[in-house]
């Protein structure tokens, strides 16, 4: 069977987790570049995405385009950029990125910069992990949220009249009033930092570029981490307040497997997530507690199998975040299951 938003689990919601302040999401996608399959901008507005190099980086699909940490002005340099985003409002914008790190840097590199002449704002590493942003060439600002090697996180940066914030995994993590940016027409999104020979070392891919941003949360399945035998977990939809449709899909079930799947809800987003080798699912995590219980099973229909997960036109929801993974049997692991990647997902209007 399959479950839906049942008053059990919206009541266990709002009693475990914090409100924040509602939000009005109303961006407007100029560029989207999954980068799963191939190198082109699904909304088709802009030209295909560059990699750029000696040797280039490998063509999608390969989980995303990554580079190799090197700055592309040196030898066996690497590069992912994006054309001209000739239509971003520069006063009212947002763009994110799903990251992976091969490695932290030396000192500070970044992820993804907007700007390869001039770097008006683009998400930055440090060698301790922690998250923050550099905007305007040379100015660095920093959160107090670190991130690890070899697991994948969901940034999305949003950046309105002069305010800027940085959201991880759907959650907040850094707000700051930063003033204008001094972007000039070299509105591109770049892998490398041009002015100090840094570069991102790891993978990125569902790039997304948009106008029209709110400040705040917005509604959105972020998904994090990796799944173990294949097994992912995707939100279809957007968990806007009152949207009957949402649901989370548990997809690739291991076809020796019998064909069902579990979906566990917590209160906290775990990334990195917990090893699992202890428990007989070596190379699986746990990117939830669980603490708000585990729903299913539900059968698949060909590899996936989906939870209707229709939220409540409810007010006092917005701003309510939980974490889920998607469990199923597998017999990859002597336990006999396998997890998925986590969702933070996050509801607002």
């Amino acid at each position: 069977m399959t479950i839906s938003f049942s008053p059990r689990l919206a009541a266990a919601l709002l009693a475990a987790l914090p409100m924040l302040a509602p939000a009005v999401a109303q961006r407007v996608p100029q560029a989207v570049y999954p980068l799963l399959t191939d190198q082109l901008d699904a909304t088709a507005n802009y030209g295909p995405i560059a990699l750029l190099g000696n040797p280039t980086p490998p063509n999608p699909p390969a989980n995303g385009v990554c580079v190799n940490g090197t700055y592309q002005a040196s030898p066996n340099g690497q590069d992912v950029r994006t054309p001209v985003i000739s239509t971003l409002n520069t006063s009212d914008f947002e763009f994110g990125v799903e990251f992976s790190l091969a490695a932290l840097p030396a000192g500070v590199a970044p992820v993804l910069m907007g700007g390869n002449s001039f770097r008006w704002l683009g998400i930055y590493v440090q060698s301790s992990g922690i998250l923050g942003l550099k905007h305007n060439n040379a100015n660095l600002i920093w959160s107090t949220t670190t991130v690890a090697t070899g697991t994948w996180y969901s940034a999305t940066v949003k950046y309105e009249n002069g305010n800027v914030e940085l959201y991880l995994d759907g959650l907040p993590v850094l707000q700051q009033t930063i003033g204008v940016l001094n972007t000039s027409t070299n509105l591109n999104f770049t892998t490398n930092d041009f002015s100090n020979g840094r570069s991102h070392n790891g993978c990125i891919r569902n790039l997304v570029i948009a106008n029209d941003t709110t400040l705040g949360p917005s509604a959105g399945a972020f998904p994090y981490g990796a799944g173990c035998d294949g097994l992912a977990l995707a939100g279809n939809g957007v968990p806007t307040i009152g949207n009957p449709t949402f649901e989370l899909v548990v997809s690739n079930l291991p076809a020796s497997s019998p064909p069902l799947a579990f979906l566990g809800f917590g209160a906290l987003v775990l990334n990195p997530g917990s090893d699992l080798t202890a428990i007989g699912m070596p190379g699986c995590f746990a990117y939830t507690g669980l603490d708000l219980g585990l729903y299913g099973p539900a059968a698949a229909i060909g590899a996936a199998a989906a939870f209707p997960l229709p939220i409540p036109a409810s007010p006092s929801l917005a701003g309510v975040t939980v974490s889920a993974q998607g469990i199923a049997f597998s017999t990859a692991t002597a336990l006999g299951l396998a997890s998925s990647n986590g969702i933070s997902l996050v509801i607002a209007p």
